[in-house]
C-alpha cells in the first residue's frame, strides 16, 4: 500500500512585517532565497501576526484603555478571571481577551486581529493564482487555547481554497456502524501541524502543507464556528 508523505515546510529568512508590505513580494524573495518552489495544491499557512501588521491593526495603548478596547472588539464577554476575559470576536471566534495580542509587538501596543480573514485569504489565492497560474489554499492561522485543555495550539480564522470540514456523516466505519456525527476540522489540524515548524523563538509565520489531498472550496472559516445551540461549553 502506496502512503502519501505529507510535508510542513517552513518559509525561512523572513523580515519583520509591517504596514502595508508586498507579502506576495517578501514571499517570492524568501522562496528563492530558501530554493522553494510553490506547487499546484499546497496549503499556504501563515500566522495572523504577519497580516494584522500589514493590514495596520495595531493600537497604540495610549490612545485607548485597554478594557475598552476589549469591549470594542468583543460582542459579547462569556467568562472574566483576574485581567484574563474569555469573549466572542467581531468574526464569531470565542477566544481570550478578544485576540488581542501584545506580544511580538513594541511595547505600550496592541495587535488586533484582521478585520476579515477569509476575504484576505481569498485576496492572496488570487493574486498567487495569477502571478504563478497554480492553485494554492490559503490558511490564515493564530493561536488559540481549548476548553479543558492546557497549551495552545495553532488554529485557522480564515481560509480560501480548501473544505473547512471533512465530514464523515452518514457513511460507516470499519465495523460497519453509522458514522452520525463525526467531522473533522480540516483547517485547523492543518493550522496546529504547521505549529510544529512555527515556534515563536525562530519566527517563522508561514509554512507550506505539501502533500496533503484536499477538496477545493470557497468556504470559509464560519463553516467549523458552532451556534450557540449547538456549544455545549456555554
Amino acid at each position: 500500500m502506496n502512503k502519501k508523505i505529507v510535508e510542513i515546510i517552513p518559509v525561512l529568512g523572513l523580515p519583520e512585517f509591517k504596514k502595508n508590505d508586498d507579502l506576495l513580494k517578501i514571499l517570492e524573495d524568501a522562496l528563492n532565497i530558501n530554493k522553494l518552489n510553490l506547487v499546484e495544491g499546497d496549503v499556504l499557512i501563515i500566522t495572523q501576526k504577519i497580516i494584522s501588521k500589514i493590514e495596520d491593526m495595531i493600537v497604540d495603548l495610549k490612545d485607548i484603555d485597554i478594557n475598552k478596547l476589549l469591549e470594542n472588539e468583543s460582542t459579547q464577554i462569556l467568562r472574566k478571571r483576574g485581567e484574563t476575559i474569555i469573549s466572542r470576536t467581531k468574526h464569531g471566534f470565542i477566544c481570550a481577551n478578544a485576540g488581542i495580542d501584545k506580544s511580538n509587538i513594541d511595547v505600550g501596543y496592541a495587535l488586533l486581529l484582521p478585520e476579515d480573514p477569509d476575504k484576505t485569504a481569498s485576496t492572496i489565492r488570487r493574486k498567487l493564482k495569477a502571478q504563478y497560474g497554480i492553485n494554492v489554499a490559503i490558511i490564515i492561522s493564530d493561536t488559540f487555547g481549548r476548553a479543558w485543555r492546557k497549551g495552545q495550539t495553532n488554529v485557522a480564522i480564515g481560509c480560501s481554497g480548501i473544505e473547512p470540514l471533512a465530514s464523515y456523516i452518514g457513511t460507516t466505519d470499519s465495523y460497519g456502524n453509522d458514522l452520525k456525527a463525526t467531522e473533522i476540522a480540516i483547517i485547523d489540524e492543518l493550522a496546529g501541524a504547521s505549529e510544529l515548524v512555527m515556534n515563536k523563538v525562530d519566527k517563522v509565520p508561514i509554512a507550506i502543507v505539501r502533500g496533503y489531498f484536499y477538496k477545493f472550496s470557497n468556504k470559509g472559516v464560519s463553516e467549523i464556528l458552532r451556534s450557540d445551540g449547538e456549544d455545549f461549553f456555554l
